[in-house]
C-alpha cells in the first residue's frame, strides 16, 4: 500500500513536469500568436481606414461643392435676378421663389451624409432664413402687387439686413473643407 501511494505521487510528479514546460509553451505560443494577429489586424484596419478615405474624400469635396452652389444659387439676390420677370405678380414670384428654394435644397439632400450634422443644420437655417425673408416681403404686397414689388421689397430687405445667414454657411463649410482635408 505504501508503494502504491509512493507510485502514485511520482506519477503526478511526472504528470507536473511534463505539463508545467507544456503549459509554458502553450502560453508563449498563444501570446505570440496573439500579438502577430493583432498587428496583423491593426496594419489591414489602417490600410482599409486608407482606402476608405482616398475614396471618400473626393465624395465629401463634392458634398461641399454641392452645396456651396445650392446656397449661391438661394442667394436672394441672385434668385430674384434669375426668376423674376416683369409680368409676373407678386403671388406668382413668392410661389416660384419658394418652390426654387425647396427644389434646389431637395435636389442636394442626399448631400447631408458627406457632411457634418452640424454643417447640415447651418445649411437648412440658411433655406428657412431665405424662404422666411421670401414670406416677410410678400407681407407686405397687397394683392395687385407685381413682381417687380416683391423683387424689389426683397432686395431692399437683403441691402437692410446686416446679417447675411447664406454667406455664414459658406464660410463654415468652407472651415469645415480644411478639416476634411
Amino acid at each position: 500500500m505504501v508503494l502504491l501511494q509512493s507510485d502514485s505521487w511520482v506519477l503526478f510528479l511526472d504528470l507536473i513536469r511534463y505539463t508545467i514546460p507544456a503549459l509554458v509553451v502553450f502560453l508563449v505560443i498563444y501570446l505570440m500568436l496573439k500579438k502577430l494577429l493583432d498587428e496583423d489586424y491593426k496594419r489591414k484596419k489602417l490600410e482599409l481606414d486608407t482606402k476608405r478615405s482616398v475614396e471618400l474624400t473626393p465624395m465629401k469635396l463634392q458634398a461641399y461643392e454641392r452645396l456651396t452652389i445650392f446656397l449661391e444659387r438661394i442667394r436672394l439676390d441672385n434668385l430674384v435676378m434669375r426668376l423674376a420677370e416683369p409680368q409676373l405678380t407678386a403671388t406668382e414670384l413668392k410661389h416660384r421663389l419658394v418652390s426654387t428654394v425647396n427644389e434646389e435644397f431637395n435636389h442636394n439632400v442626399s448631400q447631408q451624409i458627406y457632411i457634418s450634422d452640424q454643417a447640415w443644420v447651418i445649411v437648412k437655417a440658411a433655406r428657412e432664413d431665405i424662404i422666411n425673408r421670401i414670406e416677410r416681403a410678400y407681407k407686405d404686397m397687397s394683392e395687385f402687387s407685381k413682381g417687380t414689388d416683391l423683387g424689389k421689397a426683397v432686395l431692399s430687405g437683403v441691402m437692410e439686413n446686416k446679417k447675411d445667414v447664406v454667406s455664414s454657411a459658406i464660410l463654415f463649410l468652407k472651415k469645415e473643407i480644411d478639416l476634411v482635408l
